[in-house]
């Protein structure tokens, strides 16, 4: 079974499973991936991402009488995070996130932190990734807890989509958290499995990380060649205009608010 296959848990490493959830758009690809962590005999598992409140969605994350330990959340985006609530009612399991006002039954996540949870084999460890979203962290999901831990996968939320670019939050977003964050990735990631956000997997995080480290700063270099030539005050479609040539128009509003947001970067800098 390979991506996409709606509805239906699909293996992806030893411990992480994922459901696809029916909510295709321009910006969630495919729709959200759900993920599941759990060894093959463990009767506990942790739900990454319960996704959007699709009620077909969140009975196929429990199937099969499967009981859920706990609810994590990369980051507050209602595709990702809007199923939480619901999944909450239907398990019983609490739901931890980086911002405390989308916890509930649990104190927040904490940089750094490993996750262990007793009747589930795999151990988690928390790893703030901003820049997306100033509450963005990434899951490292490892096998067990012995000396020995294989670093299985990184749950990368919208830091890393499995193709495509990620938009930056317009409201808390910041380009040089998120190139930092991108960074850390490319640099933990080498030879790991990317298990993201959206879109398919892919067997080495680190030239996932990479090519979106070097496509954000094709786009601002150039934005600096436009400034150069026409100027500081130059207005913001007319940057759009020379640098997205080629954007879907259904995505236009998409192009001008990462000009934003990378405008923003650029002039803090100065």
């Amino acid at each position: 079974m390979q991506h996409p296959a709606y509805s239906q848990l699909r293996q992806v490493t030893p411990s992480a499973a994922v459901v696809l959830a029916p909510n295709p758009s321009y910006a969630a690809l495919e729709g959200t991936n759900s993920w599941v962590i759990r060894s093959p005999e463990d009767e506990f598992s942790i739900v990454v991402d319960p996704g959007p409140e699709d009620e077909g969605h969140l009975n196929v994350l429990q199937a099969k009488g499967e009981k859920v330990a706990l609810i994590l959340l990369t980051h507050r985006h209602h595709d990702h995070a809007d199923g939480a609530r619901r999944f909450r009612q239907l398990t019983g399991a609490p739901v931890r996130a980086f911002d405390p006002n989308y916890c509930s039954g649990a104190e927040p996540l904490v940089d750094g932190e490993v996750i262990t949870v007793d009747g589930v084999t795999p151990v988690v460890k928390v790893v703030a990734s901003p820049g997306h979203t100033m509450d963005s962290v990434s899951f490292f999901v490892y096998t067990n807890q012995a000396e020995s831990d294989q670093l299985e996968g990184i749950i990368t939320g919208d830091t890393i989509a499995g193709r495509h670019t990620t938009m930056i939050s317009e409201t808390d977003g910041d380009v040089g958290a998120y190139l930092d964050s991108l960074a850390m990735l490319e640099d933990e990631g080498k030879g790991v499995m990317l298990l993201p956000g959206h879109g398919p997997e892919g067997t080495d995080l680190s030239a996932y990380a990479r090519k979106y480290i070097d496509r954000r700063n094709q786009r601002l270099e150039q934005i600096r060649g436009v400034l150069a030539e026409r100027g500081n005050d130059v207005d913001i479609n007319v940057i759009v205009d020379a640098i997205y040539d080629d954007v879907d128009p259904v995505l236009r509003g998409a192009a001008v608010q990462s000009t934003r947001v990378a405008l923003r970067y650029l002039r803090n800098k100065a």
